[in-house]
C-alpha cells in the first residue's frame, strides 16, 4: 500500500532541513547571537514551512486517509522532533507545527489514538510539553474514549 500522504510529509519537513542548512551555510558567525536576528531562526522560511505543513494537513483531512496511513503520518510529525532535540531551531519548529495534525487526530479509530497517545505521553513528558502538546494530548485522549 502506498504511502503517498507520509512521503509527501516527509518531503516537506526534508525541505525545511534543506532550507536551515542552507540558510546556516551562508550565515555569518553572529547571526542570532545574543538574541539578535539574523540566521535561520528569523528567516522567512520557519513561516513559509508553517504555512505549507498546515495546508498539508489540511488536505489530508479532507482526504479522509485510511487508518494505517493517518497513523504513519502522525506518528512521524510526532516523533520526528525528538532527533533534533540539540537544533532548537529546528527543534521548536517541529513541536510548533504538531497542532495543525488535530484535524487527522479526529479522524483516528480509538484504537490508534490510545496507541499514539501512549507513546506521545513518553515522549513529551507533563513537565516538557509545551500549550500545542497539551493540546495533541487531550486530542489523542479524546479520540481513544470514543468508540471505534
Amino acid at each position: 500500500m502506498p504511502m503517498a500522504a507520509l512521503e509527501e510529509i516527509r518531503s516537506l519537513y526534508e525541505g525545511y532541513w534543506d532550507e536551515v542548512a542552507r540558510l546556516r551555510a551562508q550565515g555569518k558567525a553572529a547571526d542570532g547571537l545574543l538574541g539578535l536576528g539574523g540566521g535561520p531562526a528569523s528567516d522567512a522560511c520557519q513561516d513559509r514551512f508553517a504555512a505549507a505543513v498546515q495546508e498539508a494537513f489540511e488536505r489530508l483531512a479532507d482526504l479522509e486517509l485510511p487508518a494505517g496511513e493517518l497513523q504513519a503520518v502522525l506518528e512521524y510529525v510526532y516523533r520526528i522532533p525528538l532527533e533534533y532535540r540539540k537544533d532548537r531551531v529546528i527543534f521548536w519548529m517541529l513541536l510548533a507545527v504538531q497542532g495543525a495534525t488535530l484535524p487527522l487526530v479526529e479522524q483516528l479509530p480509538a484504537a490508534q489514538a490510545a496507541l499514539l497517545l501512549e507513546r506521545y505521553q513518553k515522549d513529551y513528558p507533563p513537565f516538557e510539553r509545551l500549550p500545542v502538546q497539551k493540546k495533541v494530548c487531550a486530542a489523542l485522549k479524546s479520540r481513544a474514549r470514543e468508540s471505534g
